[in-house]
Order: structure tokens, then sequence, then C-alpha cells
């Protein structure tokens, strides 16, 4: 007989005191709380992910090897030409954690937050890797329903803080394509991929600029960086931006995974990275001369 996924959930039932019948044959843990908000722990194998969803804190934890290696990502959106505000402003309707392996930790967590006609439900897996080794997945699903009548010009960004080995300091990042970047120092490589759809917009710069441009109560167009130009060293960030119409009814869907994993040969990397940003000057010397 196949066991049972232990499930810790939250709803705005549960907060009232009311457990739904529909949820009466889970296992249900306490979530873990603190000053901060809804705080949620990941856990698999070599590595462990604190999440808080109802802060701009977001992903504020993702250890690897006894080191957190991030520091901040998190998601805001845009409606039409408002200002962007960070999706936990918004109205949890409901959140929890799954042990999808069944190795007794959970590794998944689910949240679903509630706007003027629309919702947002975001879905991370971690994914450890073995013992001592530096190597750590991270899987996010993002599916933004519009539940309204009417369509929407909608705007979703994705900002990303990470800080290899423990500190800010010497992280360098690079767009490499049009869906994927990596930042990278001394041994350790992040690379985040974006499976579908590609990112309208790209920006990366220097903490604090992008997250000041999401937060200035404007509305916010990233600066699409070129492709293999190396930003850094120092305390680099990055994002993505997605703009689209949302038609009553319908759903638009964001597949991503975050990868982090040792470099065996920094100094291979460094040059095949400096590569890159000499093929995209060069591609753009010839333009000009054309």
């Amino acid at each position: 007989m196949m066991g049972l996924t232990r499930v810790s959930f939250r709803t705005r039932a549960v907060r009232a005191g009311l457990l739904p019948a529909c949820l009466s044959f889970l296992v249900v843990a306490i979530s873990t709380t603190d000053a901060r908000g809804a705080q949620f722990t990941l856990i698999d194998d070599n590595s462990t992910a604190m999440i808080d969803t109802e802060a701009q804190a977001g992903v504020h934890t993702w250890t690897v090897g006894g080191i957190s290696q991030v520091f901040q990502q998190w998601f805001w959106y845009r409606v039409g030409d408002g200002p962007e505000a960070s999706i936990d402003t918004l109205l949890i309707d409901l959140e929890g954690t799954t042990d999808t392996n069944f190795d007794g930790d959970v590794d998944t967590l689910f949240v679903r937050y509630l706007g003027q006609g629309f919702e947002i439900e975001s879905r991370f897996t971690l994914d450890g890797g073995l013992p001592g080794s530096d190597a750590s997945d991270m899987a996010e699903q993002i599916s933004i329903n519009n539940t309204g009548d009417s369509d929407l010009d909608f705007h979703f960004f994705q900002y990303s803080d990470f800080d290899l080995e423990g500190d800010s300091a010497s992280d360098q990042v690079v767009f490499t394509n049009a869906n994927a970047v990596q930042q990278f120092k001394s041994n350790l490589r992040l690379t985040e991929t974006v499976i579908t759809p590609l990112p309208s917009h790209r920006e990366a710069d220097f903490h604090p600029t992008t997250l000041n441009s999401l937060n200035d109560g404007a509305a916010t167009t990233l600066s699409d960086t070129p492709l293999g130009v190396i930003v850094g060293p120092g305390d680099v960030t990055w994002a993505y931006q997605w703009d689209f119409v949302l038609t009553p009814g319908n759903t638009f869907q964001i597949s991503k995974d975050k990868n982090l994993s040792a470099i065996p040969e920094p100094s291979t990397f460094a040059l095949a990275a400096l590569a890159i940003a000499a093929l995209a000057g060069y591609g753009r010397r010839r333009r000009r001369q054309v």
C-alpha cells in the first residue's frame, strides 16, 4: 500500500480555526512562523531552503554544504501601467508543504495568492545533492489565472539576489542566452534556465538598483542587459520580466529551474564567459559597419 504524503496546509479557514472536511485525511503539521511572517522550510539531502510567503524576503535561505547561497529571491507583479507590488501584498488563499519523495522531509511548497480578478499560484521544489557535495536544484512553477470578466494587461517580475559562498563580494553574472543566466564565484556556479516561456525583458545590476526600481511606486521595464555581458564582480543581482495580456478564464504559466554546482576549473569557465562577451561585442561592431 502506498504511503500517504505528509502535508502541511494553511488556509483562510484554518486561520479562522476551521479545518475543511476535505483535508481531514491529511497529516497536518503546524507551519513555522515568526516576526518575519509565514516561514516554510524545505529539506532534501544536502540542502535546506527557507521561504517567507508574507514578506519581500521570499526565498531568503538556500543552504548547501552548510552555507546559504541566497539573500533574497521573490516576485513582483503589475497590472496595466500602475506601480509594481510584491506578491506577498496579496491575500494568501492556500499554502502548504508536501514530502513528494517520501523521505520524511518536506521538499515542496505551494502557495496561492488572490488578487482582484486574478490569482497567482507558485510551487517550489527542492532537490538536494549528495551529502558533502555543492550540488542542489530548485524548480519553480508559477501559474497566473484570470478569474475576472475582462482582459488583464499583466506584468510579472522575478528578482534574484544570490550571495554565493555566503557573501556578496566578487560575484559575477551573465545572461548566456535569452532564457538562461549564470552567476559564478571561485568554484561555484548558479544557473537558472527558464524552460517556458521566454522572458520579455531582463536586467543584471548591482544591489539595490533593480530592487529600488521595483519598489519606487512607478511602472518599471527592465533594461535588457545584453547577452554575454558580464556584470561584476560585486554584489550583483538579476531579474526577469514577463509581459502578456491574459483573457478571462485563461492561465499564463512560467516554468524555471535553478541549479547550483561546483566549477571544476574556474579559470576555464571565466575564459568561456569572456569569449561569449567578446563575440557579442564583435557582432555589435559588425552591425554598425554594415
